[in-house]
């Protein structure tokens, strides 16, 4: 039998008008009610991880469900006492992040939600944890950084990171365990650890923009992206084509508004206009072939300030070519890179002539401040004698020059180490800003070469990446539009 609001429903009402309004419907079958509800919240799928850490974040490592606002939904920790109780569960924490505490090794941990949305609330699920609380590597060189990160920003002010957070599909291969990194302890390399202090280190710096370079497709989906967005950040993701790892941006949500995102694999788009005009300049086809041969990509996010709603940032995150011998092929990456931005830079200007559109543009350039990229992007020129066009013997650009006109400067200068490892250390890591429009409020100190050193190089038990975060306060001078 079915009612609605305790009243028999007659037998021809179609189902459809039912439904616009269950609110009040009922289904009885053999003495027993049930609520009949439209559309209620769901959850199809929770797992807590395999590895936690006391001291680290830890969440759902996938949370599945329909119909269901995150952010409303109820989530509870409990853990249990093995030896006194071992069938009793104690109630730690809410909320979709907890943080174990030392008291919490050894227990497993059991989390359960009831899954919400606007209107209505489903059924509980909760999962225990497979294996138990484990002892953290303590204090990490990044909670000292965090030391100067403790204060959100406000008005013209905000904070930036960019930080290359080592792919786990480099990190996972026999050869990174046994040639590049075999200092480094294979549990420490494993992502399932990594990820909590890398999530640790980014939620600490208290940042409104978030560029981050070899960012897995799974650690985005079912890590970063659910974490930071139940801290009210939003993101964007894109891979380096047919790779599975790439670039990802962050905002803060409660400061910007999202107004557009675009991206370009620069091997498929040669025709971009300033590009086009150097690259029919090139006569070598290995060094075309070699260019052609790459999935290095920009992404580039437009914000809008809540705060300052005449202000516009164009956000640049790029991740640059690797090779040794391939200084030449990274600078014309790299004045693609500028130019596209510029391009971007000067089409939202046009779409918004009541605004400031200001640019930064974050990411690893494999690039050391001696060579070309650095030149191009703070001093405005390339000469056609830079010695980038010689890195390779057989594949050397001549007679060609490069300019861009955006006023540039590193904002965390020229670190002497932003990767370290015992066979290479430099600086490859910057974020870029138009001097012109900013002022730097602060840089976040870099960790010492004792902290470093300490575990012979990078990634090890306290460092989460070969690379070290970025991280700095930049300041809009603010213009009155005429």
């Amino acid at each position: 039998m079915l009612l609605k609001n305790d009243v028999k429903v007659d037998g021809d009402t179609l189902c459809e008008s039912l439904l616009q309004d269950s609110a009040e419907l009922k289904l009885v079958i053999f003495e027993k009610t049930f609520l009949v509800k439209r559309n209620a919240p769901y959850i199809t799928k929770i797992s807590l991880p395999s590895c936690i850490l006391a001291g680290f974040p830890t969440y759902p490592s996938k949370f599945e469900s329909l119909y269901t606002d995150t952010k409303r939904s109820i989530f509870d920790w409990y853990r249990n006492d093995p030896v006194n109780k071992p069938n009793s569960w104690t109630h730690v924490g809410n909320g979709y992040l907890y943080v174990p505490s030392v008291t919490d090794i050894g227990r497993h941990l059991k989390i359960s939600c009831e899954p919400r949305n606007e209107s209505d609330s489903g059924s509980k699920m909760e999962i225990q944890s497979k294996n138990v609380v484990e002892a953290g590597p303590g204090e990490c060189p990044f909670d000292i950084r965090h030391q100067f990160t403790k204060h959100k920003l406000s008005d013209r002010s905000f904070r930036v990171i960019s930080y290359n957070i080592l792919a786990d599909t480099y990190a996972d291969s026999d050869f990174s365990k046994d040639v590049l990194f075999p200092y480094c302890p294979q549990y420490a390399l494993d992502m399932d650890y990594r990820k909590q202090l890398i999530l640790k280190e980014i939620i600490g710096f208290n940042s409104d923009i978030i560029c981050l370079q070899e960012v897995d497709k799974n650690i985005y989906e079912y890590d970063l992206l659910p974490s930071l967005y139940m801290l009210n950040y939003d993101g964007v993701f894109v891979t380096k084509n047919e790779v599975n790892e790439g670039l990802a941006t962050f905002f803060n949500q409660n400061r910007f508004e999202k107004l557009g995102f675009e991206r370009s694999i620069m091997a498929q788009n040669v025709d971009l206009p300033k590009f086009a005009a150097i690259w029919s300049k090139i006569d070598n086809d290995k060094i075309k072939a070699r260019f052609l041969n790459r999935n290095t990509t920009i992404q580039v996010t437009t914000l809008r300030s809540k705060e300052n709603r005449s202000e516009i940032l164009v956000i640049g995150n790029t991740h640059l070519y690797f090779k040794p011998d391939a200084d030449h092929i990274r600078l014309l990456q790299g004045y693609y890179a500028i130019t596209y931005l510029h391009d971007i830079a000067k089409r939202i200007q046009e779409e918004n002539p009541e605004c400031n559109v200001s640019v930064i543009f974050c990411g690893d350039f494999n690039s050391v401040p001696e060579c070309g990229i650095y030149q191009l992007i703070t001093k405005n020129y390339v000469s056609e004698t830079c010695e980038d066009w010689k890195s390779n013997a057989e594949e050397v650009i001549k007679n060609i020059s490069l300019t861009q006109d955006l006023c540039m400067s590193s904002a965390c200068g020229m670190p002497e180490y932003t990767n370290y490892t015992p066979e290479f250390s430099a600086c490859l890591d910057y974020i870029f800003y138009e001097r012109d429009k900013f002022e730097v409020e602060q840089v976040v100190p870099m960790p010492s070469k004792e902290e470093l050193t300490l575990h012979t190089g990078l990634p090890s038990v306290v460092f989460p990446s070969d690379h070290i975060s970025l991280c700095t306060d930049l300041k809009l001078k603010g213009y009155n539009k005429l």
